[in-house]
C-alpha cells in the first residue's frame, strides 16, 4: 500500500475512534450502586423516650403522620415513622442521585401500630398499605403488615420495592389510606440501583436543563442560582462520579490548508492557534430564557405605523466565569475535592474554564498534495449538584470543560487533492486578457503584411540596384 494512503487511513481510523473513547479509571454507570436516601433511618430529629411526635422526619414530607421514639418502635433502637395521626397519612421523600431509566430497589422494615385502643382499625390483623413512586408506567405496590398482639409490635424486615426511573430524583411515598391513628409504622429505608447508562451522546452545546428543588418540591432554577450566586461559598458542589467522565472531542481543522499546485515540494513554519470553550447546562439555562423574555413585545400604532424597539437587547452571558463568578468557583472548589484534594489547593487535574493553544508548526508539502491541521480537544463532562445547605435547595448541574489533567491531541495530516482542488490546480490564471500592441510600436503579429522599406531622400543617390525578373545578369 503505497504511503500516502496509509498514513490518511490511519489516521481516518484514529480520529473516528479516540473521539468515542474514554480514559481507563472512568465511572461507569452500569455498575450497582447505592442509591442514597436523606435520614434513612429516621434518626432526626431526635424524639424523646417514651413519646410520639406529631413530626416529619428531617429529609422527609409527612403529611399527617407521626416519629415514634426508638424505645416506643421497639426496633433495635431505631425511630419509626406512622403513617396517620387520626386523618389518612403520607410519608414521602426523593431519591437523589438517580437518573431516569435506573433500575431501583427500595427497601424497608414495617410493623403493624403497637397502639391500644385503636377503634375499627384492628393492628392485630394486619394493616394493609400501599407504596408509590412518580412516574404513570410504575404501578402502586400494595403491602400488608404481620399480624401481632394489641399493644406489641411485629417488624418484618426487609419489604422491598423495584421500578424503573421514570424522571431524575424520583419522588417515593408510603400511604395509609384509613383515617386513623393507629396506622403502620415504617423505618430503616435502604435503596439501591442499577444506573442508566452514561449519555455519551449529549451534546456540549444542548446540554440538560437543570432540575431544581426547594426540599423536596420542584422549583424554578432561577431561584437556586440567585441564592448561590450570593457568595463564593454559599452553596457548595457535589460530583456525581458514576456521570462525569473525561473524553476527546470530535476533531477539526485549525489554520489555513496548504495546497501544493507545484512541481516542487513547499516547506514553510507557522504558528496554529485554537481554543477550548466551557459549557454548562446553568448558563444555557439563562440564555434560553433571556432569550424569551427579550423578544419584542407588539406596541401601538403611532402617527407613522408600528413603532420600533428603542431599547437595545443586552446580549445574554456564554460563559459561567463571568456571568456566575461565584457558581464557577463553588463547582471548582467541588470538583478539586472530589478528586481527592480536600484542601481545594493546587492539583494535576484542576477544573479549567477555558484554555487557548498554540503551537509552532514546520510544514513540508510534496508536489500534488494537501497540508492540514487537527485537533482533538481533550475535555471532561462533569456531573453533579449545586446544595444550599441553610435553605433545603438543590440544583442540577452539567457543564463539558477543557479538560486539565491530559493534553489535547494535534494531527499533522497530509493527503491527496479532491476532486475541486485538482480542477483548481488545472485552472488558468484568472487575469484580464492583455492585447501584445497595448504597450507600445505595433509587432508581427499585429501587422497584415511586412513593413515596406522607405523611399531613398532627394538629391541623394542610392547605393541600391532594383532586381527584375526580365532580363537576368551577365555571366562572366
Amino acid at each position: 500500500m503505497p504511503r500516502r494512503t496509509m498514513t490518511y487511513c490511519l489516521s481516518a481510523l484514529l480520529g473516528s475512534s479516540l473521539a468515542l473513547g474514554t480514559l481507563p479509571g472512568d465511572a461507569l454507570a452500569a455498575d450497582p450502586v447505592d442509591a442514597p436516601i436523606e435520614n434513612p433511618d429516621l434518626a432526626r430529629p431526635t424524639v424523646s423516650a417514651g413519646t410520639v411526635q406529631k413530626a416529619a422526619p428531617a429529609g422527609w414530607d409527612g403529611e399527617h403522620t407521626q416519629l415514634f421514639s426508638a424505645d416506643r418502635a421497639d426496633h433495635g433502637g431505631l425511630q419509626a415513622a406512622s403513617l396517620g395521626d387520626g386523618a389518612a397519612g403520607t410519608l414521602s421523600t426523593r431519591l437523589w442521585r438517580v437518573q431516569k431509566g435506573s433500575k431501583v430497589t427500595v427497601t424497608w422494615d414495617d410493623s403493624p401500630s403497637p397502639l391500644r385502643d385503636c377503634g375499627t382499625d384492628d393492628p392485630t390483623k394486619g394493616q394493609e398499605y400501599r407504596v408509590t413512586v412518580t412516574g404513570e408506567d410504575n404501578s402502586a405496590q400494595t403491602v400488608t403488615t404481620e399480624s401481632t398482639t394489641s399493644g406489641k409490635p411485629h417488624w418484618h424486615e426487609g419489604r422491598s420495592y423495584s421500578f424503573t426511573a421514570e424522571e431524575n430524583n424520583p419522588k417515593i411515598s408510603w400511604s395509609y389510606a384509613k383515617p386513623s391513628s393507629c396506622a403502620p409504622l415504617v423505618t430503616r429505608f435502604r435503596a439501591t440501583q442499577d444506573p442508566a447508562p452514561v449519555p455519551y451522546d449529549l451534546k456540549k452545546a444542548r446540554l440538560p436543563m437543570p432540575q431544581a428543588y426547594q426540599g423536596r418540591k420542584p422549583v424554578e432554577p432561577r431561584l437556586v442560582a440567585q441564592d448561590c450566586l450570593a457568595g463564593p461559598r454559599t452553596c457548595h458542589f457535589e460530583k456525581d462520579e458514576r456521570y462525569s467522565y473525561r473524553y476527546y472531542d470530535r476533531p477539526r481543522m485549525v489554520g489555513q490548508a496548504y495546497i501544493n499546485c507545484t512541481r516542487n515540494a513547499i516547506t514553510d513554519q507557522r504558528p496554529a492557534h485554537w481554543e477550548e470553550l466551557p459549557y454548562d447546562n446553568i448558563t444555557q439555562y439563562f440564555a434560553r430564557h433571556e432569550g424569551d423574555e427579550q423578544k419584542p413585545k407588539q406596541q401601538p400604532l403611532g402617527p407613522q405605523g408600528l413603532q420600533q424597539q428603542t431599547a437595545p437587547q443586552q446580549p445574554h452571558q456564554t460563559d459561567i466565569r463571568e456571568g456566575h463568578k461565584n457558581i464557577a468557583a463553588q463547582i471548582a472548589a467541588g470538583f478539586t475535592r472530589a478528586d481527592g484534594n480536600p484542601s481545594e489547593m493546587e492539583t494535576n487535574n484542576p477544573l479549567l474554564y477555558g484554555r487557548k493553544e498554540q503551537r509552532t508548526v514546520s510544514v513540508t508539502v510534496q508536489p500534488g498534495e494537501v497540508s492540514w491541521i487537527e485537533v482533538q480537544g481533550a475535555r471532561e463532562r462533569l456531573a453533579g449538584a449545586l446544595i444550599h445547605d441553610s435553605k433545603n435547595e438543590r440544583m442540577d448541574v452539567f457543564a463539558d470543560v477543557p479538560s486539565g489533567s491530559f493534553g489535547d491531541r494535534m494531527y499533522q495530516r497530509t493527503g491527496p487533492m479532491s476532486k475541486v482542488e485538482l480542477s483548481r490546480c488545472a485552472d488558468a490564471r484568472d487575469n484580464a486578457r492583455t492585447p501584445d500592441n497595448a504597450i507600445g510600436a505595433p509587432t508581427l503579429r499585429t501587422a497584415p503584411h511586412l513593413v515596406p522599406v522607405g523611399e531613398a531622400p532627394k538629391d541623394v543617390k542610392a547605393r541600391t540596384v532594383p532586381l527584375t525578373v526580365d532580363k537576368p545578369p551577365a555571366r562572366d
